[in-house]
């Protein structure tokens, strides 16, 4: 038997190895777009506007049989590709657990029955609800679990371990919320909708940026009072947004969301410190938000005044310098930060997981520390933000999109780039 499949703990009674060998062997996930997925949402939105339930009803059960195939084949790959590290790694608890929860859930889906019926459908939405519930525990258990192994892998395969897993990851997601929120949308209630509905499944059709922006400013500035109430009681972050305000488009939200409020929540921290020890006004210190747009593609600059981060070989720049040097930052979206300090992914485990959205950020920086629950709120704020900009590179990457980060001595900016049109298909990510 190979040595991998000895290291995890799950029985093999309860492993149809073959099952998985054969996908793996045989089928390759389908890459989708967002304009695939709107494209379906519009067709269920026409059969519903013409009060064609039967067709819609089809419909969802030809998407929820897709989705099932899709999760199966994509789960598949995900378990074959922990094999590709060493054996020493493979044992570790907290790789082990993280390997169930993906062995589960394969088993689960592959053995549910093919959907036919909306009846069916609805159980078919109660799984993946549960499912994806259930994965909300994996991030943390990945953090820690490469954490502890990082003597046994090269920062390479730390890299691009933990991005093959995270893409493979928020494109499982997409599928099965995209899924659920069709469904609740068109199965279970058939009033008819406006053929201007702005919402299909998860993807804001006409996504309005500067209000999202302005959103994920109040969110921020909230987070933010609540961790520091004794300092920004009396002085306000200052952060304004200007260029392209009125830019409508189709993206999913969640995603944007939770990027714009990783950038601001990294910008504006990095002002409050920066204010603090050169004993300046917060407000003095604005964060500048420009919005610029193409046909194709739409640029969100987020540039702050925080003192910039110097580089090593080189702290300062004189006035005989025609230009002040500007060094790209690609390390601070590197996992490689993950592996030290797990106390607070340990906590995230006690604290229900992480989903990678927003709300669940507000929903912490919203508890004190005073709080009943058997998990410490600072630390858990932490673990969210180490992994924040790391997880904020692969949404952006993950439907076509960059995130770059760029820094002189006195000013950081980050400069997040999104198509427009949403013709572009995830991201393949090698195997390591």
């Amino acid at each position: 038997m190979n040595r991998f499949f000895q290291s995890f703990s799950i029985k093999s009674s309860n492993f149809n190895k073959s099952k998985i060998l054969n996908l793996t062997n045989h089928s390759q996930p389908i890459p989708f777009s967002l304009r695939q997925l709107i494209f379906f949402g519009k067709l269920l939105l026409k059969n519903q506007s013409n009060s064609r339930f039967d067709e819609i009803e089809q419909g969802l059960v030809k998407g929820a049989n897709l989705v099932k195939t899709q999760l199966s084949v994509r789960l598949a790959h995900q378990i074959r590709q922990f094999e590709s590290l060493p054996y020493i790694v493979t044992s570790n608890q907290f790789l082990n657990k993280a390997y169930d929860l993906y062995l589960e859930g394969f088993h689960k889906i592959a053995d549910f029955p093919e959907i036919s019926n909306a009846s069916e459908n609805k159980d078919w939405c109660e799984l993946l609800k549960s499912l994806l519930t259930d994965h909300k525990l994996i991030i943390p258990h990945l953090a820690i679990g490469v954490a502890e192994s990082a003597n046994h892998l090269s920062n390479s395969q730390i890299e691009q371990f933990l991005t093959q897993i995270l893409h493979s990851r928020i494109a499982r997601r997409v599928l099965a919320e995209h899924h659920i929120a069709l469904t609740n949308q068109f199965q279970i209630n058939h009033q008819i909708q406006d053929k201007s509905l702005r919402c299909l499944g998860i993807i804001d059709t006409e996504l309005h940026l500067a209000e999202t922006i302005q959103n994920c400013i109040k969110l921020t500035q909230t987070t933010l009072a609540n961790r520091h109430p004794s300092i920004l009681s009396n002085d306000k972050l200052t952060i304004q947004i200007n260029g392209e305000k009125n830019v409508k488009f189709a993206y999913i939200s969640d995603h944007l969301e939770y990027i714009l409020f990783e950038l601001l929540l990294y910008s504006s921290r990095q002002t409050i410190h920066h204010a603090a020890l050169h004993q300046t006004s917060i407000s003095s210190l604005p964060i500048n938000i420009q919005i610029a747009s193409s046909p194709t593609h739409i640029t969100v600059r987020i540039s702050d005044n925080a003192g910039g981060i110097l580089s090593p070989k080189r702290g300062s720049f004189s006035d005989e310098d025609a230009v002040p040097p500007s060094v790209s930052k690609p390390e601070m979206f590197s996992f490689l930060q993950l592996t030290s300090n797990m106390t607070g992914f340990q906590k995230l485990i006690g604290s229900g997981g992480m989903e990678g959205k927003v709300s669940e950020q507000v929903k912490i920086g919203q508890s004190t520390s005073n709080t009943q629950e058997n998990y410490d709120v600072t630390e858990v704020q932490e673990a969210h933000l180490r992994i924040g900009l790391p997880l904020s590179l692969i949404y952006a990457q993950f439907l076509g999109g960059t995130l770059q980060m760029s820094s002189i001595p006195g000013s950081s900016d980050f400069v997040l780039c999104v198509p427009k049109l949403g013709t572009t298909c995830e991201p393949k990510i090698q195997p390591v």
